[in-house]
């Protein structure tokens, strides 16, 4: 309780036991106004103190923790795997359409083979490409043998048969690389073209063309890398970029296949795999004999 509230208690309690002061009337009434006031006052202050005293500080309001940031797994953000686009079954008139439109009549195709095309992702562009057998046509063969004839001449058996080995080694590899392929009337043709985009070969634009000479062999099929290379022979096969056209030529089974540059057959008998290279000194490397 403040100073100055027990000391005017004290003084009206000295004054009201002061005996003197029974024979005062004037300083009874004073006495009685000034406790009447005094009690109202102390009344109020104890009020006062007491609900100060008993005020509780309000409730502090508890933050709830924002739930944590939910991880994306939309598509946006996952692995996309690129894969070839699903387009409808290949129709004889759409394979017809697109052999005119590369040669304009300068091969005919040969309707009378089981199957005469086969369509897949060759070149391993994830674009669907077309492979058709066809015949030259002998008022067409200038043309089909132009070297500035919009397709690519490629002789894959020929392009497959090793290197002999000795001096000449490296004149015989750089000889093959310059000979031509020339077409004759009566060679059997595998015409590949190449797709282009997500339409693929059906696309107007696909006019990119390999012409593949006497590689037209019985129970022509398609087949996925994944059906031909597994661990046991992986190392034994040629690089292989895409779909293969697996068949059989001459009653030996193989296929053909792109390495990046152009169309090669694979014999399993033949085929020998690249030496690896091994590092001598200097830091060179060289393949081993």
């Amino acid at each position: 309780m403040p100073y100055f509230i027990r000391h005017m208690a004290y003084e009206i309690w000295h004054m009201k036991n002061d005996r003197t002061s029974e024979h005062s009337p004037t300083r009874l009434t004073i006495l009685n106004k000034l406790s009447g006031l005094v009690c109202l006052f102390l009344t109020v202050m104890a009020c006062l103190l007491s609900s100060s005293c008993t005020k509780t500080t309000p409730p502090r309001l508890e933050e709830k923790p924002l739930p944590p940031a939910t991880i994306s797994t939309s598509t946006a953000d996952a692995a996309v795997v690129k894969s070839t686009p699903e387009l409808p079954p290949a129709k004889p008139a759409e394979v017809e359409q697109a052999i005119e439109r590369v040669f304009k009549g300068a091969v005919t195709i040969e309707t009378g083979r089981t199957p005469y095309f086969a369509i897949g992702d060759f070149n391993g562009d994830f674009s669907q490409d077309l492979a058709v057998a066809v015949r030259p046509v002998r008022s067409k063969l200038l043309e089909i043998n132009d070297e500035l004839a919009p397709w690519i001449l490629v002789d894959p058996v020929q392009t497959a048969k090793p290197t002999p080995k000795g001096a000449y080694s490296a004149l015989h590899a750089e000889m093959a690389k310059r000979k031509r392929v020339v077409i004759d009337e009566g060679d059997h043709l595998l015409a590949v073209i190449h797709g282009f985009q997500s339409k693929g070969w059906r696309d107007s634009q696909a006019t990119q063309t390999y012409v593949l000479k006497d590689v037209v062999g019985a129970k022509m099929e398609p087949q996925t890398p994944k059906q031909i290379v597994w661990a046991g022979n992986k190392n034994k096969l040629p690089r292989i970029l895409g779909d293969v056209i697996a068949q059989s030529i001459n009653e030996q089974y193989g296929f053909l296949y792109y390495n990046g540059a152009k169309y090669s057959w694979y014999n399993p008998r033949s085929y020998k795999p690249e030496a690896p290279a091994r590092i001598i000194h200097g830091g060179g490397a060289k393949a081993e004999q």
